[in-house]
């Protein structure tokens, strides 16, 4: 038997019509003794049962998550925990439901495993990014999916200078460059041409967006690569202006040409609950509709 003391909701929170199922998800959890919270910011959506907390506080507190959203809400999750090795399980009330595998009527019987200490919890990489300025970190972040600096008006090409461990790999002249993880390659990366890389592989992919030279196509490296990015001027000074990196597409900052931004496998995952016997196969096939003619 596992004991799970404070189970955190992280609810997405433009959903309708979901406080009922939060009620019955929330009463089903007390009966076998959890304490319920949720962020005090969708209090609205919550029954009055649940402890209402601030986003850092459910952070710290809970044993486990269930996110009741979407692949977003999950994302969001995970960056919310951060470093915090703890179970998420995810109910899809979203569009795709990639990452949040289970249906509000389905969640009950793995619940029950899960309490039963009988569950399987994929750690799924993460990476993280600093941007240093002047020789100061000005920022670090984590990302589920991936890294991506781009250019994020007008539409010209973007000169990113890519090294690996020191040694030079290319200069991108492109819309932007992807930096993946390989949960992260059938995000964005896969719109862009990337290769599917399955989650259990321990790897990092680096999609340019539409390069300007055809010859330029995606890597796939090691997970211990360390990936050093800067705005190129080898072909002279140029006009930067709102070139931007973000992270999992929620949060970003702008890039300077002398900036530095450093990406590196995560020291921390997500620790992802995934159902008993699944195929990763048919998940592509069912949510991608990979393979399908």
């Amino acid at each position: 038997m596992t004991t799970f003391e404070t189970v955190g909701l992280i609810v997405k929170p433009h959903l309708t019509n979901i406080t009922p199922y939060l009620t019955e998800l929330t009463q089903w959890l007390a009966a076998r003794g959890c304490r319920v919270a949720g962020e005090a910011s969708v209090a609205h959506l919550l029954p009055p049962t649940v402890s209402l907390l601030t986003s850092a506080e459910l952070a710290a507190q809970v044993d486990l998550v269930i996110v009741i959203g979407g692949d977003g809400t999950m994302i969001y999750a995970a960056r919310l925990l951060g470093e915090r090795d703890v179970p998420v399980l995810g109910v899809n009330y979203g569009y795709l439901g990639y990452l949040t595998e289970y249906t509000p009527e389905t969640v009950y019987e793995p619940l029950e495993r899960i309490f039963a200490g009988d569950f399987r919890a994929g750690a799924r990489m993460k990476l993280e990014a600093t941007v240093e300025r002047a020789g100061e970190a000005l920022l670090t972040a984590q990302a589920v999916n991936d890294c991506v600096i781009t250019k994020s008006m007008l539409a010209r090409l973007v000169p990113i200078e890519c090294r690996i461990g020191g040694q030079f790999v290319s200069t991108f002249h492109a819309d932007g460059l992807i930096i993946a993880t390989p949960t992260g390659s059938t995000a964005y990366s896969l719109s862009a041409g990337g290769p599917i890389v399955h989650p259990a592989m321990q790897a990092i992919v680096i999609t340019p967006i539409c390069p300007h030279t055809l010859t330029n196509r995606p890597l796939v490296v090691p997970d211990a690569s360390e990936i050093e990015l800067r705005l190129s001027t080898e072909r002279g000074p140029f006009n930067v202006e709102d070139v931007f990196l973000t992270f999992d597409g929620q949060t970003g900052c702008a890039v300077e040409p002398e900036d530095r931004v450093l990406i590196r496998k995560s020291v921390s995952t997500l620790k992802l609950i995934e159902p008993a016997g699944k195929n990763y196969f048919k998940l592509l096939r069912d949510k991608l509709k990979w393979g399908n003619g």
